[in-house]
């Protein structure tokens, strides 16, 4: 088997590596090109990602319940007729109790009712007979309405935001997923660059033994030649490997990928980027400690918003009253404590009529299980406001030790990015040499290609220490909750 069933192949490979090699000076041109061609695959990724378009949904269907949620705590209009009761025969009749309702919870729960009884005679000579009209206002005098409706809508803004955030973080959430899977390729890529840089090895070891006189018949050498066909096999088999998850990640991004060289399609620079410190973030907009934050904002104006005590008023006008056989005017009140205790009172006084006699109403409700769940009650808030404090402390103590594991992760991502960075310029140097050397035949050409693959060995390195960094920026900027201008801005 002649040494050009080996190295032929691997040469063109080699030619192709330095082809694409990182040559900021030469290749400026080119790095933007595959910038641009980096931008578009993610893109591309955004686009076919069934999560955001899930978590778009999600902000729009926030957005018309919010919507809902302002109508309905805006105003209330209501028109009713009532159950219409039709008698046939000779003294056929039709009767029905309409009615109307306005309702104004920002006016202290401000209720305008309209309501009668009305009773008609189809083909009778008699008159309509209308009673009971009555036209009144109920309000709060003392309670918590106004400010539960501030605090639903301050639920339904939050709500929004929750979404809106939702769908920012799913973006860089995509984005990290993006960046993970091209990391992948790059580790498949230098798998691959591994495996032939070993079968290099296994070569130089088996040119050495033919030029000590080895026969081709003796076991050392039918050893070392199959280890070159060992490493052969395995530099296929990580070759159809990186073709195998180029192609499925060519088809996330919605990229044209004609699935005959995989190391071509990916590309040969990675934006650099700052990284991101977490000490630059606001410590309360860490995301547990601002969700603990809001649960107890929220909750202390509920508490605030809870009284004891609730007074009604109400005042009308009745068309008619059937008590009285006039008009009255209405008027009463209620009061309650908690739900143990109410009492209603009330009075229609009589107008434009001879005989004054009033008519009272009275009413109340006792409850004395009430009392006594209204005191465990009080109790288990006690025990809600303590557990908030606690969760607020736990969240805390949770950003001081994202800190400290963050800024170590950080250190050792821009170790690892120096270090390889400056074994990518050796073996560039080295490379450079014995490409001297082979031209010149000092060398053999498994030696070279031997420098030529670990010099791209570490190019890879470098490119994935790029990505890891991108990666980090994300995984930090997720631990905080974005402002309303950034939610904004994406």
């Amino acid at each position: 088997m002649s040494k050009e069933y080996f190295f032929k192949p691997f040469l063109w490979g080699a030619i192709f590596i330095l082809t694409h090699s990182f040559l900021p000076n030469a290749l400026s041109q080119e790095t933007n090109s595959q910038r641009a061609v980096l931008s578009e695959m993610l893109s591309g990724y955004f686009s076919n990602s069934t999560t955001l378009q899930k978590l778009s949904l999600s902000l729009e269907n926030a957005l018309l319940a919010s919507d809902a949620t302002n109508i309905q705590n805006s105003f209330s209009f209501t028109i009713q007729s009532g159950t219409i009761t039709y008698v046939t025969g000779n003294n056929s009749s039709v009767t029905f109790s309409p009615s109307a309702t306005l309702l104004i919870p920002q006016a202290d729960n401000l209720k305008i009712s309209l309501s009668s009884e009305i009773k008609l005679f189809p083909g009778q000579s008699k008159d309509a007979s209308i009673k009971d009209t009555t036209l009144s206002a109920s309000f709060d005098i003392l309670s918590s309405t106004q400010k539960e409706r501030n605090i639903t809508l301050l639920r339904s803004e939050r709500t929004v935001t929750e979404a809106k955030r939702a769908l920012q973080e799913g973006y860089m959430s995509v984005e990290k997923e993006f960046y993970t899977s091209l990391k992948s390729l790059y580790s498949t890529a230098s798998s691959l660059t591994s495996a032939q840089k070993e079968l290099y090895e296994d070569t130089q070891s088996l040119e050495e033994l033919t030029a000590k006189g080895y026969s081709t018949a003796s076991s050392k050498y039918r050893t070392a030649l199959m280890e070159v066909q060992s490493s052969n096999r395995t530099v296929e088999l990580k070759k159809r490997e990186l073709e195998r998850e180029t192609r499925i990640f060519a088809s996330k991004c919605g990229s044209a990928y004609d699935a005959q060289d995989a190391l071509a399609y990916l590309p040969i620079d990675i934006p650099a980027v700052e990284p991101v410190k977490i000490k630059d973030f606001d410590a309360d907009t860490y995301t547990k400690t601002e969700a603990a934050l809001w649960t107890q904002y929220i909750n202390g104006l509920e508490r605030e918003a809870e009284r004891d005590i609730t007074i009604t008023g109400n005042v009308g006008y009745t068309f008619f009253n059937s008590s009285t056989q006039s008009d009255t005017l209405d008027i009463g009140a209620s009061i309650a404590y908690n739900d143990a205790l109410s009492v209603s009172a009330g009075v229609s006084l009589p107008l434009w009529t001879e005989s004054f006699n009033p008519v009272y109403t009275l009413g109340f409700s006792v409850n004395p299980t009430a009392f006594l769940l209204s005191k465990i009650e009080k109790q288990q808030e006690d025990i809600k406001i303590q557990t908030e404090t606690l969760d607020i402390k736990d969240a805390r103590a949770d950003y001081e030790t994202e800190v400290i594991s963050r800024r170590t992760e950080l250190g050792d991502l821009m170790w690892a990015k120096d270090t390889d960075i400056k074994s990518y310029e050796l073996y560039t140097e080295l490379e450079s040499d014995l490409s001297r050397y082979y031209r010149m035949g000092y060398i053999k050409e498994s030696e070279y290609l031997n420098a030529v693959a670990g010099k791209e060995n570490y190019r890879i390195a470098c490119l994935i220490d790029g990505i890891n960094l991108i990666i980090y920026n994300i995984e930090t900027s997720l631990l905080f909750t974005p402002d309303e201008e950034t939610i904004k801005e994406e």
